[in-house]
């Protein structure tokens, strides 16, 4: 007596056939039939699909126990025999794939994700925010006193869970986007692994909450008074120092810099594909970079404090011009004065790197094929001009054009 599996209406279902008796009861398991291999009745070895050793197990485990059941009991009528099947599908509930289960697989997967533009594993941060989502999720449910199914995303949650999350953690909106958007994931992929055909997370309205960050650049006499001051004395200032240089004339990114080797530097060019991206870029170098590059013959190390040493290297160089900003203190706007030296951070410099670039009258274009920004709306956040700056780029076209003389 064997009960097979087979994937019908995309659904993983049961069948005993034998003679004229032909019975059929779904597991409840959501399933593509691609993802099905026919012959050995189990869910094909798919990367992208993190139950499937559970499932895989819980179908073998079924057709032992109908074995068993069937000798047990001797069912002689159909309906028995129906009842029966049910027994054998329902006796063990670790198989079913809720949100919850779901999400942890999700999130496990991601340490063994490869990106497949650079070939190395996904980022720290990526893998850290799916973690981080599941216990929110779990920390939600236990909140709510409820199950939390795939049902359940749709707008009403939607709302409910960021004032959860803005209550508890007092999250700014730029934190509780990233949190919906790695939502949203999540359900695209449940979506296509046919474990739900909820559709309430692709409403318009239930979408990632996006605000302007209020970061700083440091304008390009800023940054020759940081390369001026002497350090000498003072060797992890030093060092933080210049790999900042070296980001505010190449517009690289921390990690880029400090993977950068000899074999980067083709004549008065570094060649280097980005971490983040996987894109190649060409960057010309400047006296300054190459001379900082011979100065530690290309070897970099990771500093954990460099964000708090940069502070500090611009508090010697003076970069204490008061800044105002608004800001989310425990998830509530303030406004707030800084020294300028209290917001700078190993990230100003790739800014500093597009703004002044971006002043000088170098085609946006061109300013992006060096950072790797792919849209000009993702390139535009990294431009951090006041209105006053924007008009002084305006006066000194007017007036390379002469039409100020021309007025008069």
């Amino acid at each position: 007596m064997i009960l097979n599996f087979q994937i019908r209406n995309g659904y993983i279902v049961s069948r005993f056939k034998q003679f004229d008796t032909d019975i059929q009861v779904s597991t409840g398991i959501k399933m593509k039939k691609e993802y099905w291999n026919k012959h050995n009745q189990q869910i094909k070895n798919i990367t992208s699909i993190v139950n499937k050793v559970d499932i895989n197990r819980y179908l073998l485990e079924c057709k032992e126990r109908f074995q068993r059941f069937y000798l047990e009991n001797q069912p002689r009528t159909k309906e028995e025999l129906r009842v029966l099947i049910t027994r054998v599908l329902t006796n063990e509930k670790e198989y079913e794939i809720d949100l919850l289960s779901f999400a942890k697989a999700f999130s496990d997967l991601q340490s063994k994700k490869i990106n497949s533009k650079t070939g190395k594993p996904l980022a720290k941060s990526t893998i850290s925010k799916f973690k981080l989502l599941h216990e929110h999720l779990n920390d939600y449910k236990n909140h709510q006193g409820k199950v939390l199914n795939f049902e359940n995303i749709d707008l009403d949650f939607y709302y409910n869970f960021l004032a959860f999350l803005k209550e508890k953690h007092q999250y700014s909106p730029n934190t509780l986007g990233k949190y919906i958007q790695a939502l949203k994931t999540l359900m695209n992929e449940a979506t296509s692994q046919g474990l739900t055909d909820s559709k309430g997370f692709k409403s318009n309205h239930f979408k990632r909450i996006s605000v302007d960050a209020e970061n700083i650049y440091l304008t390009d006499l800023e940054v020759r008074a940081i390369l001026a001051v002497d350090l000498s004395d003072k060797p992890h200032l030093e060092r933080s120092r210049d790999i900042f240089i070296i980001g505010c004339y190449t517009g690289l990114r921390y990690q880029d810099i400090i993977s950068l080797n000899r074999g980067s530097v083709s004549g008065i060019y570094i060649n280097t594909v980005q971490a983040k991206t996987g894109d190649r870029v060409t960057i010309p170098i400047l006296p300054q970079v190459l001379g900082i590059l011979e100065k530690y013959d290309y070897q970099f190390k990771s500093n954990a404090k460099i964000n708090a040493q940069l502070k500090e290297v611009c508090r010697i160089a003076k970069i204490d011009q008061v800044i105002r900003q608004k800001s989310y203190v425990k998830g509530v706007l303030v406004d707030q004065a800084f020294k300028k030296y209290e917001l700078v951070s190993s990230h100003a410099a790739r800014r500093s790197f597009a703004t002044n670039s971006y002043q000088k009258g170098i085609p946006t274009a061109t300013i992006m094929k060096i950072t790797g920004h792919r849209t000009e709306k993702s390139f535009y956040k990294y431009i951090k001009l006041d209105n006053k700056e924007h008009a002084d780029i305006l006066l000194k076209a007017w007036q390379s054009e002469s039409i100020l003389n021309i007025a008069k």
